[in-house]
């Protein structure tokens, strides 16, 4: 997603969308080193012609920061939770958690920080035990996650889900996606422009809804 993309479902819910410009994997889930037994993923900021540092990460729903955990080993990560109910790429409508880890000085820092889909929330970096500038992400469904270890001694979301399973991938280029099921929101949508900016809350338009023919 780029910055101030939003996309909210003709019910008013929005939809969890890729939090980066362009979506390029540099470590699948299950991977080696803290990836192992885990469905955590790194990805890499890019430009449309090469990889940048410090790439930033737009929110991929309306949510706020439950856990922020600034030790070295810990790699400055931060746990994010939807305010309400989103539409995930599993076809579910639920609560939406994102663990991210490595940025160098993230924008927010102080618990129940809300950020409105689109705005700026993380970036790429270095922070922690990494070996070059990324992001570091879990995403899980539902409402009270937390860190759990997993039998291969690697951490990851208690309530996690493959993310494929989570984001959808709407106006995100796919420059190396391993060859999973990423998939684009396509049932309608209210039009952006009737939606608004800076709206932190799902809210139904019936009235607005039968005029545009949904139902």
């Amino acid at each position: 997603m780029i910055a101030n993309q939003t996309l909210v479902a003709s019910d008013g819910y929005e939809v969890a969308l890729f939090p980066l410009e362009y979506l390029f994997m540099t470590q699948d889930e299950g991977g080696d080193y803290s990836h192992y037994g885990t469905y955590n993923i790194d990805f890499v900021g890019y430009n449309g012609s090469s990889v940048i540092n410090q790439a930033p990460l737009y929110a991929p729903v309306t949510m706020r920061l439950i856990s922020y955990m600034p030790e070295y080993n810990n790699g400055n990560g931060e746990i994010w939770v939807s305010t309400n109910p989103v539409h995930l790429a599993n076809g579910q409508l639920d609560y939406l958690s994102i663990w991210v880890v490595h940025c160098n000085n993230p924008p927010y820092t102080s618990i129940g920080t809300v950020v409105n889909q689109g705005q700026l929330f993380y970036r790429t970096g270095d922070y922690g035990y990494a070996t070059g500038d990324h992001v570091h992400i879990c995403v899980g469904q539902g409402q009270n996650p937390y860190l759990v270890r997993r039998a291969s001694g690697n951490t990851d979301l208690s309530n996690r889900i493959h993310m494929w399973d989570g984001l959808y991938v709407n106006n995100t280029p796919i420059i190396q996606g391993y060859g999973h099921d990423w998939k684009e929101y396509t049932a309608p949508v209210i039009p952006p422009k009737v939606w608004g900016k800076g709206k932190k809350d799902k809210f139904p338009f019936p009235i607005a809804w039968a005029s545009w023919g949904y139902r």
